[in-house]
């Protein structure tokens, strides 16, 4: 019997002047007029990344945080970009032991290899207590500062007018919404801008933000000292305070964004690769893909077994070195950069065995680093589940690109008087007990899954990809960038092609690869899983992103959980 699958597949669109991918029509939209004003694309990025915390406010947005990568094809200064990360980072007042456990059988995790203890009460990722000091802001703004060219308060004029005059709510945001209709009715403000006299809002709703209207042109006025430390970090630090939370004005006041004139780099197939390092995914996709140069891919075949073994087996190896060694580097003192390392690759890739599925133990990375691993380096650590997050890229007709990704990771459901801002609920990014690497410290930044990159070759940008989807982003991304580079395929399609994920046990394939794969995957010792054939449940992360060949600008989009739209011209 032969039983039919869900294939969503989305348009691909070409430009030559500019291209703006994002997770919301209108968003996409607002991107691409500020290219065509004469904006460069740091101006459609930071201007589209404003508007898209009005349009999808639970995802992302100012009270949230974030990762972007820029490429500059040279600009007057001489420079090709760099990053930013704007993540959260946890309050000062936050401990190892701050939140009180569950039953140490109430385990979650990414694995049943990497998990950790069950918070009391959620209070790590609902309400007052799970909110961290919010980067968006700062890094939104610095970056518009250093590379773009219009001023703060035309970056934010369109976000600004969405949330003073409304617009429809579409059926993804309401049925996301309406989900968590118990956390939005848990707080006043919140439920009254989010709930319709105490129910859902409706698909289509016309939905104003007027709160959050004021607080964007207040911080289009004033700039990122606003948030940090002035009237609207005050109002957000002491409504917190009020309610139990850790959050405090002088945590504001100390955040600042990471920057880096030169981005983490590796390459794959002779093309750069450059992304964010620190404990986001860059540095694990870039692991991936430097065992991944070590096969080959392409003589193996699209969707065959030994493709997929061999795709699995590097995910599993780079994922049990993220879990064993990132966090925070300014706390727990790893030299992330290493695990980015070409050589260290080649010595986990000799333990892949191409016929047998393999459980593995961390690498040694800290040889390849020259140092010697501290003999109090914590145990290792998973990393918290996902719900939120959008990525959006943007191209334009000088040859800059950008990926940007900024999440709330899901959302505290707060709404701070006086503000109208979501807040994140991103002390859940961390591992809720000591002793791990992971762990909370003050004023830390926790492991994310955040992955925007950029390909380039000869100092030119080829192809700008990110993705939201939690902790399926970094297999997401690596498979994209295989069957684009290794097999030759336009971005879209893929993007459209059938997936797995895996991170450090089991896999979950595609069953569009067909019976015998999977039959051969399992006698290899796959113990593999199927999706929900329901694609509304589809278990893979989303990637988006923008290509440049020969002048052409071409979109590829994963539509399967948030609608993601291109715009160019």
């Amino acid at each position: 019997m032969q039983i039919s699958s869900s294939a969503v597949g989305h348009q691909e669109i070409s430009a030559r002047s500019g291209m703006v991918v994002a997770q919301h029509r209108t968003a996409a939209v607002i991107g691409v007029e500020v290219l065509q004003r004469g904006g460069n694309a740091v101006d459609a990025a930071i201007t589209t990344a404003f508007a898209s915390g009005v349009l999808l406010p639970i995802w992302n947005g100012i009270g949230g945080g974030g990762v972007m990568t820029v490429h500059l094809d040279g600009d007057k200064n001489g420079s090709t970009g760099g990053t930013v990360d704007f993540g959260m980072q946890t309050p000062g007042l936050a401990h190892a032991d701050m939140y009180e456990l569950e039953a140490e059988n109430e385990m979650q995790g990414p694995s049943r290899r990497f998990s950790w203890a069950k918070v009391k009460n959620n209070a790590n990722t609902e309400g007052y207590t799970s909110i961290a000091i919010p980067g968006t802001v700062a890094g939104l703004t610095t970056s518009l500062e250093k590379w773009g060219t219009i001023d703060l308060d035309q970056a934010v004029a369109p976000a600004v007018k969405l949330a003073r005059e409304g617009f429809p709510l579409s059926r993804t945001t309401a049925l996301a919404m309406a989900e968590r209709h118990e956390l939005l009715s848990r707080f006043t403000p919140t439920a009254d801008v989010y709930l319709d006299d105490g129910s859902p809002l409706a698909p289509g709703a016309h939905f104003v933000q007027s709160e959050h209207a004021d607080t964007l042109e207040r911080l289009g006025r004033i700039g990122a000292s606003d948030m940090y430390g002035g009237e609207t970090g005050a109002r957000i630090a002491a409504d917190v305070e009020k309610n139990g939370g850790y959050l405090r004005l002088s945590d504001l006041e100390q955040y600042r964004p990471i920057v880096h004139d030169q981005p983490l780099t590796g390459s794959y197939r002779g093309l750069g690769v450059s992304g964010v390092t620190g404990p986001c995914a860059g540095p694990t996709v870039i692991e991936i893909l430097n065992i991944l140069d070590l096969f080959d891919l392409a003589g193996m075949g699209h969707g065959t077994a030994d493709l997929l073994h061999t795709l699995i087996e590097a995910v599993k190896l780079a994922a049990v070195d993220r879990f064993s060694f990132m966090g925070d580097p300014a706390v727990y003192g790893f030299p992330i950069e290493v695990l980015a390392e070409p050589e260290y690759a080649r010595s986990r890739a000799s333990e892949i065995d191409s016929t047998t599925a393999c459980e593995f133990l961390a690498g040694d990375p800290w040889s390849f680093a020259g140092v010697d691993r501290p003999s109090n380096f914590p145990a290792p650590a998973g990393v918290a589940p996902d719900n939120g997050t959008t990525s959006l890229t943007t191209a334009d007709r000088q040859g800059n690109m950008v990926a940007l990704t900024q999440t709330n990771l899901a959302f505290s459901g707060v709404v701070n008087p006086g503000v109208g801002v979501m807040m994140n609920n991103a002390m859940g990014w961390s591992a809720p007990m000591p002793g791990t690497v992971n762990s909370i410290a003050p004023f830390s930044r926790a492991l994310n899954n955040m992955t925007p990159l950029v390909l380039h070759e000869d100092g030119r940008a080829v192809m700008a990809i990110g993705g939201s989807g939690g902790r399926r982003i970094w297999p997401a991304v690596v498979q994209a960038i295989v069957n684009r580079v290794d097999f030759k395929m336009g971005l879209q399609e893929a993007i459209e092609q059938p997936r797995i994920h895996v991170e450090s046990d089991d896999p979950v394939v595609d069953p569009r690869f067909g019976d015998d794969v999977l039959a051969e995957l399992s006698r290899r010792g796959h113990k593999y899983s199927l999706p929900p054939r329901e694609f509304t449940l589809w278990p893979f992360s989303e990637p988006n992103g923008i290509t440049s060949e020969c002048g052409v600008l071409k979109s590829g989009i994963s539509p399967q959980m948030k609608p993601t739209y291109a715009a160019g011209f």
